[in-house]
């Protein structure tokens, strides 16, 4: 792998109260620190599955891979599955870019399928569909993000990236713009970044002071601990460094057929919410 580029970028952050009875009794301390996030980006891969067509950025739509970043590599350069993101970021922070984004110069992936959203405006609220249409789609290595952590590496360029992404595109400057596959396409049970994602934190370092929108994980705790459990029952574990460890005779398709299960599961209950 050739790491052909390494961004430095100085960020203010907004330190959090630590309980919640300190905000509501109107003592939050802000302070604002800099710290420096390192992005790595990798140029050696690149996906068939694109549209050539250069896009408006208005979102940032997080996704989880379900599949190790080696499966996800074969499926996002198999022309046969048409699909793809615009950027990967693996367990060790290393950003890849797949269809062209980083550079001003959008192309349409293919990533968030049937989508629509309400977004909050300054006006009320809008829907907005198309998410392939106006978006750049981010996946980060996770088998299951409703069962596994992200790891800080992940964490680190992915805020590094949103920076970026900040500068070169002026819709990204609003934290309504950053939203999970859940936000766009949960009524198709989609469940990605999920409940390990930490979305107060990415708002608290992306935005300061901007407020965080509300992101609600679509899979509920109760099927979350049950996912656990099932996992937990196949002997697969996780190391610290976010690599799953799979005992001999589990499929390495496991945990796409779980997600999909679960799509399955959520998609029910949320047709019968509507």
């Amino acid at each position: 792998m050739r790491i052909f580029r390494l961004a430095l970028l100085e960020m203010p952050v907004k330190l959090l109260p630590l309980r919640k009875a300190d905000a509501l009794e109107g003592s939050q301390k802000s302070f604002r620190i800099t710290t420096a996030l390192i992005m790595k980006i990798a140029s050696d891969i690149r996906s068939p599955n694109f549209s050539d067509l250069n896009i408006p950025v208005e979102f940032v739509v997080l996704h989880y891979t379900a599949a190790t970043l080696e499966r996800t590599f074969e499926l996002f350069t198999s022309p046969a599955s048409e699909v793809s993101a615009h950027i990967v970021i693996d367990h060790d922070g290393v950003v890849y870019e797949l269809v062209e984004c980083l550079g001003g110069i959008t192309k349409r992936a293919w990533h968030a399928g049937r989508s629509r959203f309400e977004v909050v405006t300054g006006s009320g609220r809008q829907l907005v569909e198309g998410f392939n249409d106006r978006s750049i789609g981010v996946e980060l290595v996770n088998l299951n993000g409703n069962i596994f952590p992200y790891t800080e590496a992940q964490y680190t360029s992915l805020f590094a990236l949103i920076e970026s992404l900040k500068g070169r595109y002026p819709a990204l400057q609003s934290p309504e713009a950053i939203v999970g596959h859940e936000q766009i396409a949960g009524f198709r049970g989609k469940a990605d970044p999920g409940r390990c994602f930490e979305w107060d934190r990415l708002f608290a370092v992306c935005y300061p002071g901007q407020g965080a929108p509300s992101r609600t994980a679509l899979c509920g705790e109760q099927l979350a601990q049950q996912l656990q459990l099932l996992v937990s029952g196949f002997g697969i574990q996780r190391e610290p460094g976010g690599v799953i460890v799979m005992p001999d005779g589990i499929p390495q398709r496991f945990f796409s057929l779980l997600s999909s299960l679960l799509e399955t599961a959520l998609s029910r209950e949320a047709s019968v919410t509507n």
